[in-house]
């Protein structure tokens, strides 16, 4: 499958997606300001609702950027545990190798000596 062509560069993306934003919380929190003159509830629930829009835009990109974090050091845990487990098995094997060599020798000692 095609993968979509990436015009805007990510930086670009986040950015932008930051700076709506941020706008949005300041015309939200202007528009309360304002609306605070003349008293106007109408005029103030409608910035507290821009307000609360661009807040949660800022925080949806910021759990976004958390995650994408989380998720790297996951796999570079799982990177890591699989290079232990990797470790640990070759470990075992070397020990039982060195046990099966422990039965041998010790077998071979308690073997009557043939002398002929």
């Amino acid at each position: 499958m095609k993968e979509p062509l990436n015009i805007i560069p990510e930086p670009w993306k986040r950015t932008g997606i930051l700076t709506i934003g941020g706008l949005l919380i300041g015309a939200g929190l202007a528009d309360c300001v304002i609306a605070m003159k003349t008293f106007d509830l109408n005029q103030i629930a409608r910035g507290l609702t821009i307000f609360s829009a661009g807040l949660t835009i800022l925080v949806v990109m910021d759990n976004s950027k958390t995650q994408k974090q989380t998720e790297k050091l996951q796999n570079e845990t799982q990177l890591r545990l699989e290079r232990i487990e990797d470790k640990l098995n070759a470990i075992h094997q070397s020990h039982q190798i060195t046990n099966s060599q422990y039965l041998e020798i010790k077998e071979l000692v308690r073997q009557p000596h043939s002398e002929n």
